[in-house]
C-alpha cells in the first residue's frame, strides 16, 4: 500500500506505508486509551467490590456481638443450600468467616463477570466495529491493545483485592493476636478469581467472532466454574478443585490462610493469557477461530420477520438459559428438605431473608432466586434491541416497509414469552425435585404457579430497559445491567445492608407475594404489569421518533 506525499518542490511522490508493527509496540499509548475510555466502569467496579465488603463488615461487627451469635450463624451456614450458593468459610464461627460466607462469592463472581465483559469491550467489540484495524494500520503492535487491556484489568483486580484486605483490617475482622494475614488472604482470593476471568475472556475473544458470542462464551465458562464449585461443595469436594472459584474458596482466610491456591489462580490466568496471545497472532483480524457454518443458499420464510430472525439469532442463548434454569431449579428443590432439617436443628426459628422461617420460607426464597435467574435471560434478550441498533444491523431491516414499532414489539415477544415459559419450567422442575423428596407430586404445580407470579416483576425490568432504549440509548445497556445487579445484591445481602424496609419492599421482586409462604394477592401483580406496559409504551413511542444511533 502506498500514500501520496509532497516534496519540497510541491511535486507528488509515492511513499510506502510502514507495515503494522509487531508485538507490543504502542502498549503504553493503548494503556492510556483504555484508562480513558473505561475510567467510570473501572472506578465503579472497584467501589462496588470494596464498598460491599466494607459495609457488610461494618454491619456484622454490630450484629455479631458475642461468640454464641457467631456459633449460631456458623450452624445455619453449614447447610447444603448455603454451601451451594455462597460456599462455606473454613472459620465460619469467626467474624471474618461470617463476612466471608455472606459476601465473598458475590464479590468474586461479580468481579469475574465485570472484568470479562471489559475484556470483550476493549477487544473483540473493537474489532467488530473496525477500530482495531484502524489502530493497527500504522505503528500499533498486533498485541498492544490486548496487552493494555490485560494490564489495566489485572491492576483493577489487584487493587480490588488490596481494597478488600484494607477494609477487612479496618473493620477488625482478624482475630486478636492473629495479625492481618487473614484479611490479606481474603483480598487475594477475590483478586485471584478476577485474574482468571481475564484469561477466560481473552481466550473467548479469540474463539468467537462477535462481542456477543465472546461475552456468552466467557459467561458460560465462569458459570461452569461456579456450578463445578457448587457440586463439589455439595459432594465430597473433588469437583471443587476443578474450579478456579473453588481454588479461591480453598485459600481459607482466618483458618488455613493458604497461599498456594492463589499461585494456581495466577498460573492458570497466565496460561490462558499466553494461549490468547498465541491465538491472536495466528488468526485473521475480525475473525474468530470457531468456524462459522455456511448457511443455506435461500433463507427460510420465517427469517423475513423480526420475530423469526430473533429466534434464529438467539436460539443458542435460549437453549443455554433453559438448561441453566431447569438444572438450577432441580438443585434448589433437592436441597430444601436437608436444609430445613439443619435449620430446625439450629433452633427452628431462623429468618431466611424474606421475613419467615421454616420450609415454606426457604422454598419461597429459592423460587425468587429462580425468577432472578430468568430475569437475566429476559434482559439479555431485550438488550439485543440496542445492540442491533449500535452495530448497524437494524438499519437494513428498517429500509423497507417494516415499522420501528412492529420490529421492536416482535423482538420483545422473545423475552416476554420466553421468561414466562422459563418461570413455569423452573418452578415445575423445583417442585418436582422437592415433591419427590417429600412424597407430594402436587408441589410441581404449586411451585410452577409461584414462579410464574414473578412474571410481572421480570417484565417491569424489561419495561425499564425498553424505556432506557428509547430515551437514553447510549447508556441503556450499562444502566439496565446495573439495575439487575442491584436486584441481586438486595436479595442476597439486603439483610446485611440494614436498609429501610420501604426500600426493600419497593423492589419488584419483594412486591410479589412470597409463595407458598404467603397467600396469593393479585393487586401488586396488576400494578407491576401496568408499570411494565407503561415502560414499554414510553420507550417505543420515543424510539419511533428519534434518530438511530450507532456506536
Amino acid at each position: 500500500m502506498t500514500s501520496a506525499t509532497l516534496t519540497r518542490g510541491g511535486l507528488p511522490v509515492r511513499r510506502a506505508f510502514r507495515p503494522a508493527a509487531r508485538g507490543a509496540a504502542g502498549t503504553g499509548a493503548m494503556i492510556r486509551l483504555v484508562l480513558r475510555r473505561n475510567r467510570v466502569r473501572l472506578a465503579a467496579w472497584f467501589v462496588v467490590i470494596v464498598g460491599l465488603v466494607a459495609y457488610v463488615g461494618s454491619y456484622y461487627t454490630t450484629v455479631f456481638d458475642s461468640q454464641q451469635a457467631l456459633d449460631d450463624f456458623a450452624a445455619l451456614s453449614d447447610t447444603p443450600s448455603i454451601r451451594a450458593l455462597t460456599g462455606l468459610a473454613a472459620a465460619a464461627a469467626t467474624l471474618g468467616g461470617a463476612v466471608w460466607t455472606k459476601i465473598w462469592m458475590t464479590c468474586a463472581v461479580a468481579l469475574a463477570l465485570g472484568v470479562a465483559f471489559l475484556v470483550t469491550r476493549n477487544g473483540r467489540a473493537e474489532e467488530e466495529l473496525g477500530r482495531t484495524e484502524l489502530l493497527r494500520s500504522r505503528a500499533l503492535g498486533i498485541h498492544a491493545q490486548s496487552f493494555a487491556t490485560y494490564l489495566v484489568l489485572a491492576v483493577v483486580c489487584l487493587a480490588s483485592g488490596a481494597g478488600v484486605a484494607l477494609v477487612s483490617m479496618a473493620n477488625g475482622l482478624d482475630p486478636d493476636g492473629a495479625g492481618v494475614v487473614g484479611s490479606v488472604v481474603f483480598g487475594a482470593s477475590v483478586a485471584g478469581v478476577g485474574l482468571v476471568a481475564i484469561g477466560v475472556a481473552a481466550v473467548a475473544g479469540q474463539l468467537a467472532s462477535t462481542a456477543r458470542g465472546a461475552n456468552m462464551l466467557a459467561s458460560v465458562v465462569i458459570g461452569g466454574f461456579y456450578v463445578l464449585r457448587m457440586m463439589g461443595d455439595l459432594g465430597d469436594g473433588t469437583l471443587t478443585w476443578l474450579s478456579p472459584i473453588g481454588w479461591g474458596e480453598k485459600m481459607e482466610p482466618w483458618s488455613a490462610n493458604s497461599w498456594w491456591p492463589f499461585a494456581l489462580l495466577v498460573g492458570f490466568a497466565a496460561v490462558l493469557l499466553a494461549v490468547a496471545t498465541r491465538l491472536e497472532a495466528r488468526r485473521d483480524l475480525a475473525s474468530g477461530l470457531l468456524p462459522d457454518r455456511p448457511g443455506p443458499s435461500d433463507a427460510a420464510a420465517q427469517l423475513a420477520s423480526p420475530l423469526g430472525l430473533a429466534l434464529r439469532l438467539q436460539r443458542g442463548a435460549i437453549l443455554a438459559w433453559t438448561l441453566t434454569v431447569v438444572l438450577a431449579s432441580l438443585l434448589f428443590g433437592s436441597v430444601v428438605e436437608a436444609m430445613t432439617d439443619l435449620v430446625d436443628d439450629a433452633g427452628g426459628d431462623v429468618d431466611v431473608l424474606i421475613g419467615g422461617s421454616g420450609v415454606e420460607a426457604l422454598v419461597s426464597l429459592l423460587v425468587m432466586l429462580v425468577a432472578l435467574i430468568v430475569a437475566v435471560f429476559a434482559l439479555q434478550s431485550t438488550m439485543t434491541l440496542r445492540a442491533d441498533e449500535a452495530t448497524g444491523i437494524l438499519e437494513p431491516q428498517l429500509a423497507g416497509a417494516l415499522s420501528r414499532t412492529r420490529w421492536a414489539l416482535e423482538r420483545l415477544l422473545v423475552p416476554a414469552v420466553g421468561s414466562a415459559v422459563l418461570l413455569l419450567l423452573g418452578g415445575a422442575a423445583m417442585g418436582a425435585g422437592y415433591g419427590s423428596l417429600v412424597g407430594d407430586s402436587g408441589q410441581t404445580w404449586v411451585l410452577a404457579g409461584a414462579a410464574l407470579a414473578y412474571w410481572p416483576a421480570v417484565m417491569l425490568l424489561v419495561g425499564i430497559a425498553v424505556a432506557l432504549f428509547g430515551w437514553l440509548p447510549r447508556v441503556a445497556i450499562p444502566v439496565t445491567w446495573s439495575l439487575l445487579g442491584l436486584m441481586w445484591l438486595l436479595v442476597l445481602v439486603g439483610d446485611a445492608l440494614n436498609l429501610p424496609d420501604w426500600v426493600l419492599d419497593g423492589m419488584p421482586f419483594s412486591a410479589t407475594p412470597y409463595q407458598p409462604l404467603e397467600s396469593m394477592d393479585a393487586a401488586p401483580l396488576v400494578v407491576l404489569a401496568a408499570l411494565a406496559a407503561a415502560g414499554v409504551a414510553l420507550g417505543l413511542a420515543r424510539f419511533a421518533r428519534r434518530d438511530l444511533r450507532t456506536g
